[in-house]
């Protein structure tokens, strides 16, 4: 009789657990906003692929495909990501709990940028993972390729797989190759620095664009004597 009346309260204890869990943790809605071009959805466990329309709710396990010259802006929340082209990206986590919305989207291979926004007062907890690297981050802008990371504001840490990272604040940008630790952002600012200096006589010396990969170039013209 005790046994069984143990059971009983096993029983219950766990089914009050199970609703405590479901009041403190709900869903976020993951809804497609706006596509550009050819963008196919497919479903958890399915085998086929649906094309994907403004309006449609993306599940947690559902895994967004776009295709050459095609995007999809995606509203996560209060956050959004824009999907570029010939991108493959799934949705693992979508959930509210504790004051917190927690995303988590596996990158296979693609680019994507993220606005990252709490909602109702609630702290946002946005995470972005690829075969090689993690990219982590409570509320800010910033591009993701699955190796290279580009921040607009804010701060993300960027990890290896191993789970080495750096913090990358606003302007900065790091990467990673999944096995060495990710690069400091003044490591990159430096290499993609440069200073490029011509002389000659002032008719033939004009500004010119700016070197690709960005920073400084000084012209000094010199007249003749």
């Amino acid at each position: 009789m005790k046994t069984r009346a143990y059971g009983t309260y096993r029983l219950l204890a766990a089914v009050a657990l199970m609703i405590a869990l479901c009041v403190a943790a709900w869903g976020i809605d993951a809804t497609i906003i706006e596509t550009t071009g050819d963008v196919e959805l497919q479903q958890p466990g399915a085998t086929t692929w649906e094309a994907v329309e403004p309006g449609m709710i993306v599940p947690t396990g559902a895994t967004i495909s776009t295709s050459f010259n095609a995007t999809a802006r995606i509203e996560i929340g209060a956050s959004v990501v824009v999907v570029s082209p010939l991108t493959r990206m799934r949705i693992d986590e979508l959930v509210s709990r504790d004051g917190t919305d927690s995303s988590e989207l596996f990158l296979r291979v693609g680019r994507l940028r993220a606005d990252v926004r709490g909602t109702d007062g609630n702290q946002a907890d946005f995470q972005v993972r690829s075969p090689i690297a993690t990219a982590s981050v409570r509320g800010t802008t910033f591009v993701f390729d699955g190796a290279n990371l580009d921040v607009s504001t804010g701060i993300v840490r960027l990890e290896n797989r191993f789970s080495e990272g750096v913090s990358v604040g606003g302007g900065e940008s790091s990467s990673s190759t999944g096995e060495a630790a990710p690069r400091p952002p003044v490591e990159v600012a430096e290499d993609n620095a440069t200073v490029e200096v011509r002389t000659g006589p002032v008719d033939q010396v004009r500004p010119e664009r700016p070197p690709a990969t960005g920073g400084l170039t000084i012209t000094w013209e010199v007249e003749q004597p």
